[in-house]
């Protein structure tokens, strides 16, 4: 699930990425995340799943940040 769980936050950071309003955009990729999760793992408690969510939002934008996925974005 980890794995499945990097890459549906990448893919959805990537989506939303605009400059500032990082609590805003956050609260977007939750829930995308939880949209699919529900759909594809609808035996999950939703609080353990949000908690778990919101970990690996974190994790995966820091990861991101330190890259610098965005600058190269910005120069392409």
């Amino acid at each position: 699930m980890w794995s499945f769980l990097k890459g549906a936050v990448s893919l959805a950071a990537s989506l939303i990425e605009r400059p500032g309003e990082g609590e805003k955009k956050k609260e977007e990729v939750k829930e995308i995340i939880m949209d699919v999760i529900s759909d594809y793992l609808p035996h999950l408690p939703e609080d353990i799943t949000e908690r778990i969510v919101d970990y690996a939002i974190d994790y995966v934008v820091d990861w991101l940040n330190a890259t610098g996925w965005i600058q190269e974005e910005e120069a392409a």
